[in-house]
């Protein structure tokens, strides 16, 4: 469950992409623990958000902080993308990242030793420390795909999973850098009603056994309204509302912007 220890704090963001403003002086939170969504039309500014939380987009005002046990907080604006992932934020994409030709082990033990730091030198020349690392990761790697539900599939070329259990990878070869929080992109899209409701378990089961905060975009309704503990909307790169599921219901410009009769269909 979420704590009220911050997690990210985003402050006054504006992004440009010359004279299109993206992100509006866009302000947000991140509880500890926290399941928080983002919502909002198509073309409002939620995957430049998560390109700003990441380290992909530089927006060009505000602040982004990421909040780290017995550490400073890092700025997250200014870093290259691999040192925001190496601090703890991991994301999945809309578009399925998975390498189509390897095993769905292969693509999570990509991720494990991508977080080990064995380097280069370490992999070529096979040393003492490497096969440790090798085995340590082949340990995760086995570990995260049970995590997901995948371990029959891990000898399967990832190209050939069905759409559901492609996400379940992509959210296993997240978890493989120890992330914490986890941004997951529309991760219910394509997914069948069934597939959905296996996938909002198994986001609830990251933040509640693997204790890794959620920060969420995602279109279906009834996904997010049922696992959210609060939400921001976005709209033309500006935040217009904040506030649980059922504030976010209740409100008459978030209803007039985007969620009109889903609203509705949600709360069921």
């Amino acid at each position: 469950m979420s704590s009220n220890e911050l997690l990210l704090s985003v402050e006054d963001v504006t992004l440009r992409f010359g004279g299109v403003v993206s992100l509006n002086k866009v302000s947000m939170n991140q509880r500890r623990g926290e399941i928080l969504a983002v919502i909002g039309p198509n073309g409002a500014g939620k995957t430049s958000l998560f390109n700003s939380l990441t380290g992909v987009y530089q927006p060009q005002e505000g602040t982004i902080l990421l909040h780290r046990i017995d550490q400073p907080a890092l700025s997250v604006i200014g870093q290259k993308a691999h040192r925001v992932a190496k601090a703890g934020v991991a994301r999945t994409f809309q578009a399925s990242r998975m390498f189509g030709a390897l095993t769905a082990f292969e693509n999570v033990k990509i991720g494990a030793e991508d977080h080990s730091g064995l380097g280069f030198v370490g992999a070529m020349f096979k040393g003492p420390r490497t096969r440790r690392g090798e085995r340590a990761s082949d340990a995760r790697t086995y570990e995260l795909l049970e995590f997901v539900g995948l371990t029959k599939q891990a000898n399967t070329v990832s190209a050939s999973l069905s759409y559901g259990d492609r996400r379940r990878l992509e959210i296993a070869r997240g978890l493989a850098t120890n992330p914490t929080v986890l941004l997951l992109d529309e991760p219910a899209a394509g997914t069948n009603p069934s597939e959905k409701v296996e996938l909002t378990e198994l986001i609830r089961k990251v933040r509640d056994d693997m204790g890794v905060s959620i920060l969420l975009i995602e279109h279906d309704m009834k996904l997010v309204m049922s696992l959210a503990e609060r939400l921001y909307v976005l709209n033309f790169g500006a935040v217009i509302a904040e506030g649980t599921p059922d504030e976010i219901r209740a409100n008459p410009a978030v209803v007039e912007a985007y969620l009109g009769s889903s609203a509705t269909k949600g709360k069921n």
